[in-house]
C-alpha cells in the first residue's frame, strides 16, 4: 500500500512539472488541416511525411502559414535540415502583402543554418516595411525607440553557431508579448527586439514558417504547438 502511495506522488508531481504549461498542439502529424501556403501555387512543396512537415525549396519562395492570428503568444516546435543547405525563419505578426502573393509584412525569426550575412541565424527581421537589414543581429538585445533609432546592447550566454545541430533536431520557442519579441533556440536566447516605434510596430498578425527557393534545400518542422 505504501509503494502504491508513493507511486501516486511521484505520478502527480511529476504530472505537475511536465505539464504541457498551457500549450496546445496546432498541428495534427497527419495533414496540413489548419494551415494554408502563400502562395497557394507551391502548395506542392509542402507535405506531411511521418508525423512532420517537410518543406522542399522547389519553385519558388513560399511561405505555410497558420490561419488564425495571434497578438501575444509562444510558439514552440522543433525543427531539422534535411539537406545540407538552406535558409528558413519564422513569420511572426505578419500579414500578406497586397500585390506580392509570395511575400509578407512583419517580423521574421532567422533559423537557418547557412546565413547570408554577419549573425543572420538567430537574428530578427522586418520584412517589407524600410525598417533596415535586420531588427536584432544574433546574441543582441535592441531597444527601438518611437522615432526609430536603435540602442543595441549584447546578451550574455547568448545562442551561438556551435550551438546549433546540423542535421539533427533544434528546439526553438518564439515569444511574442506586447512590443517585446525574443526567441530561443536548444534553451538560449538568440536575440530580442523591444519594439517602441508605434507607427510601424504590429501587434498581431500570422504565425508561420518560410521555405525558401533552390533544389537542395529539404526542412522538417514536429511537435508544433501554441500558448496564447
Amino acid at each position: 500500500m505504501r509503494i502504491i502511495y508513493c507511486f501516486l506522488i511521484c505520478y502527480l508531481i511529476n504530472g505537475l512539472c511536465f505539464a504541457d504549461e498551457g500549450y496546445r498542439s496546432i498541428f495534427n502529424g497527419k495533414t496540413l488541416e489548419g494551415w494554408k501556403c502563400r502562395p497557394l501555387s507551391q502548395t506542392v512543396n509542402w507535405t506531411v511525411e511521418n508525423g512532420q512537415i517537410i518543406g522542399r525549396g522547389k519553385g519558388q519562395e513560399s511561405y505555410l502559414m497558420f490561419d488564425d492570428q495571434l497578438g501575444d503568444f509562444e510558439l514552440k516546435f522543433s525543427y531539422k535540415f534535411l539537406s545540407d543547405e538552406g535558409n528558413t525563419g519564422v513569420e511572426v505578426r505578419s500579414h500578406p502583402v497586397k500585390g506580392k502573393a509570395s511575400r509578407l509584412h512583419g517580423y521574421h525569426a532567422d533559423i537557418g543554418h547557412v546565413g547570408i550575412g554577419d549573425k543572420v541565424l538567430g537574428a530578427w527581421d522586418f520584412h517589407e516595411n524600410n525598417r533596415g537589414d535586420y531588427l536584432a543581429k544574433r546574441g543582441h538585445r535592441v531597444t527601438i525607440k518611437e522615432n526609430g533609432k536603435k540602442e543595441i546592447e549584447e546578451i550574455k550566454n547568448s545562442f551561438s553557431l556551435k550551438d546549433a545541430k546540423k542535421g539533427d533536431w533544434n528546439e526553438v520557442v518564439v515569444y511574442a508579448k506586447a512590443n517585446k519579441l525574443w526567441f530561443t533556440i536548444n534553451g538560449k536566447i538568440a536575440s530580442e527586439v523591444i519594439d517602441n516605434e508605434k507607427a510601424k510596430r504590429l501587434d498581431k498578425g500570422f504565425i508561420g514558417f518560410q521555405l525558401h527557393s533552390g533544389d537542395k534545400m529539404v526542412i522538417a518542422f514536429k511537435n508544433i504547438s501554441v500558448k496564447r
